[in-house]
């Protein structure tokens, strides 16, 4: 395959004797890492600032351009080209921009609209899918530019790639996007029919007082910084009411978070081009596409769906990566308070070069026989503490032909009475728990799937203790000795289970609440040892699901009757974790999760209005009529 060496420090090429496949559909020897090219630099680099690119509109959006050099001038010839579209300030990636033109591509780092020194007004991704496909085409035209276009970027960045690829411009020849913001009305923005709050501290801190308004008036922008910098006070105070934020002096950014926040997930808002890629499959250009993504990041379980809906619909190819990360950290082995193996981490330049190379360059370098799906499978550490503190929770590489992983077995195990979880259906009679849901004293978020969290919470694994710092924390206690928290256990594990796959809880509930919420968390259960003498709580991944949407996200069911039992499924993020022989698997089950989603306030007030909170006396169900159940993609050991 690569016939090239490998990369020093965390990236490895693959063999092909890595690449044989073992009879249970699982590879018969994991690769150490994405593999890598690793070539050097062969040019200099010559930019030009600030090159204008207009719109269809007339618009004209900025760029910095990076071209090859020899001799301090622009080497003669055509290169391919990289695009990233960003509202972070193309400033920002001159290190992706030095790196790919020494190594003869074209970089071009362009503001999106109305950011930075581009012209017009931020309309969230409204634009970009317009926007990017004019400048891919104004890419191609030009004289130094051999025609191909690729694109990168993390985060909003990525998602910028997917909005521009709705529109299928023709010299769009292939993209990686990373961490990707997309499919955002099922979750990442809205989830579940919840609000995740990451987004209102990101117009808060980011969005506000990086407007063009801000930009030009250094005193306002030092009020937004400050005022940005009160994000839990903000928090605590939602939803946002028009003119009475500071937002109002930008109102481009407080009409789209207060737009965002009273629109449900069946609003058209959250399906048009831009927001969502799986509405929009068929307008997908049908080029090579790497996803990457981590089991602690907060676009997991969409970057999965992009995957699973364009590898179906589209020739590609297309690839999946997905290592341990948090959001953006791909180059590191830590996740919060979790350590995994040194091959976590992974040189992201390098692993996107040799995919590059490969559909622009016309390199054969063994990319058409990498495996469709690359996965790290957390927990094969030894639960002891590492030299820098954290857990070493440990994982290794896997590569795979598909996604959802064919041979999964789903698993229920049921939630019984006395706080168990049980592989075998409840036979009792009649059996529930209940209790008190207090939007005043939410369930406070230790760690998760999380980003945009400056000051709000943190990603990543979290033993489930609350912190002085944890934002709504009132102790510093197990969240399992909460009365608002349901805790159930399965039997410590007579021998590793490996879960890999989306996570499912299905609940039989009840409420004396017009609205409510139902909030799950997997937890991996790591029993005492000398340097955890009380064990460690690990927080695999977590969801909720507001009871006017039980019945699908594409409508709102009516208010819940007193007493009436209904059914509803939390779906979790995708996960891949071993849990050890004598570890528990454990389901968390509450109403809320804060700050990482805004509260219910119990009222059945429209989303985004209300302004009254309610007790709820909320209801779980476990018997024979009524087994409650969390669902695991259980995955049978090798032959």
């Amino acid at each position: 395959m690569n016939d090239l060496p490998p990369c020093p420090r965390h990236a490895f090429a693959f063999s092909a004797a890595v690449l044989a496949f073992a009879a249970s559909g699982a590879l018969a020897q994991a690769p150490p890492s994405p593999a890598v090219a690793d070539r050097a630099a062969e040019y200099q680099v010559v930019v030009e600032r600030n090159v204008m690119i207009p719109a269809r509109d007339g618009t004209r959006l900025a760029a910095d351009v990076y071209r090859p050099a020899r001799d301090g001038g622009p080497a003669p010839g055509r290169f391919p080209a990289l695009l990233t579209r960003t509202p972070y300030d193309k400033g920002g990636a001159g290190g992706e921009g030095n790196f790919y033109a020494q190594r003869g591509y074209a970089v071009i780092a362009n503001d999106t609209r109305g950011r930075y020194a581009s012209e017009g007004t931020w309309n969230g991704l409204a634009n970009d899918p317009e926007d990017g496909h004019d400048v891919v085409e104004w890419i191609a035209a030009q004289p130094w530019s051999d025609g191909k276009v690729g694109t990168f970027g993390t985060s909003y960045p990525g998602g910028t790639q997917h909005a521009l690829a709705e529109t299928t411009p023709p010299h769009l020849t292939t993209m990686v996007p990373v961490d990707a913001l997309s499919n955002c009305g099922v979750a990442g923005m809205r989830h579940g029919g919840a609000f995740e709050l990451r987004f209102v501290n990101w117009i808060f801190q980011t969005g506000a007082p990086n407007s063009k308004a801000a930009l030009a008036d250094p005193a306002l922008r030092r009020a937004l910084v400050e005022s940005g910098q009160r994000i839990r006070q903000h928090a605590d105070v939602l939803p946002v009411r028009p003119g009475t934020t500071p937002l109002r002096l930008v109102p481009e950014y407080e009409g789209w978070v207060v737009r965002a926040l009273r629109s449900g997930p069946e609003d058209p808002f959250w399906h048009a081009k831009g927001m969502s890629v799986v509405d929009h499959v068929k307008d997908y250009a049908d080029v090579p596409v790497l996803h990457f993504t981590g089991w602690y990041d907060s676009w997991t379980r969409q970057v999965a769906m992009n995957f699973e809906a364009l590898s179906r619909a589209k020739a590609g190819p297309h690839r999946l990566i997905i290592g341990p990360w948090t959001h953006g950290g791909q180059g590191s082995n830590v996740a919060g308070e979790v350590e995994f193996s040194r091959e976590a981490a992974v040189d992201l330049n390098r692993i996107r070069l040799r995919w590059y190379d490969r559909w622009l360059r016309g390199i054969r370098n063994g990319v058409d026989e990498d495996p469709r799906v690359l996965i790290y499978v957390m927990g094969s550490g030894d639960d002891r503490r590492s030299t820098e503190g954290r857990l070493r929770h440990g994982g290794s590489w896997r590569a795979e032909r598909e996604w959802p992983l064919a041979r999964t077995s789903p698993t229920p195990y049921y939630l019984r009475a006395d706080g168990s979880l049980d592989a075998r259906p409840p036979a009792e009679a009649p059996s529930r728990t209940s209790y008190t849901f207090d939007p005043r004293h939410p369930v406070p978020t230790i760690g998760g799937n999380i980003s945009s969290n400056q000051g709000l919470m943190a990603a990543g694994g979290y033993d489930q203790r609350a912190r002085p710092d944890n934002h709504a924390a009132t102790d510093q206690l197990p969240l399992s000795e909460r009365r608002d928290v349901l805790v159930f256990r399965s039997a410590p594990l007579a021998e590793d289970t490996e879960v890999t796959g989306t996570v499912e809880v299905r609940l039989w509930i009840s409420s004396n609440a017009p609205d409510t919420d139902f909030t799950a968390k997997l937890i991996d259960e790591i029993p005492p040892n000398a340097d955890y003498p009380l064990g460690f709580d690990l927080n695999l991944g977590d969801s909720i699901l507001r009871a006017r949407y039980r019945e699908g996200l594409d409508h709102q069911a009516p208010p819940l009757k007193p007493g009436a039992v209904v059914p509803l499924a939390i779906r979790l993020y995708p996960t891949s974790n071993v849990f050890k022989k004598g570890h528990r698997i454990r389901v968390d089950i509450s109403s809320s999760n804060y700050p990482r989603f805004d509260v219910n306030p119990n009222t059945g007030e429209p989303l985004g209005e209300d302004r009254r909170t309610a007790l709820a006396d909320n209801t779980i169900f476990h018997d024979a009529e009524h087994p409650s159940s969390i669902v695991l993609p259980v995955i049978p050991p090798p032959r």
